[in-house]
């Protein structure tokens, strides 16, 4: 965020990932394209504490794209 700070360019901040997958999924407009960079072939999350949860991109985009 802090490389964005005095300009113009329009940003939405969404912290929850699979949220994220979401926003930018139905914001997305002819011509655009959305990356999904740092998870890679990884299908799960690490949170505080080491806690381990199954989250696979490729689900999340398959899921959010049946909804619209």
């Amino acid at each position: 965020l802090v490389g964005l700070t005095g300009t113009s360019v329009p940003y939405d901040v969404v912290t929850d990932r699979r949220e994220a997958i979401a926003h930018a999924l139905k914001t997305a407009e002819p011509g655009d394209v959305i990356v999904l960079a740092g998870k890679g072939h990884e299908d799960y999350q690490i949170f505080a504490g080491g806690v381990h949860t199954h989250f696979d991109e490729r689900e999340v985009v398959a899921e959010e794209l049946a909804k619209l």
